[in-house]
């Protein structure tokens, strides 16, 4: 299992905490991926904090290639969220952090 830290550069957090370290970007096997193209594994992101939701900004590359932006909120200790297969009909894919920040839960 491939682990990937992101370490986008981001706004001041309270404590001195960076949201982005707290986003754990992995790579998992997938049988869908795999069959999708070989050697393709499912990327998936995780916020690792134990009480801070973190809402995040992701830059989709294919190919190496911008292709869009994927925004969400990670929460926290939570689900395993599922960005998309590695490779794609033999080429690779992958997901840039562009930004992160902590917010309270009802700002969602």
């Amino acid at each position: 299992m491939l682990l990937v830290l992101l370490t986008a550069t981001t706004g001041a957090a309270a404590d001195n905490e960076r949201p982005a370290s707290f986003l754990q970007m992995t790579s998992v096997l997938d049988g869908k991926c795999q069959i999708l193209s070989d050697g393709g594994k499912l990327r998936v992101l995780k916020n690792v904090h134990e009480e801070r939701a973190v809402k995040y900004r992701l830059e989709r590359v294919f190919v190496g290639k911008p292709q869009g932006l994927a925004v969400g909120v990670a929460p926290p200790q939570g689900a395993t969220i599922k960005l998309g297969c590695t490779r794609v009909d033999g080429r690779e894919q992958e997901w840039r952090l562009v930004r992160a920040e902590f917010i309270e839960v009802n700002e969602q």
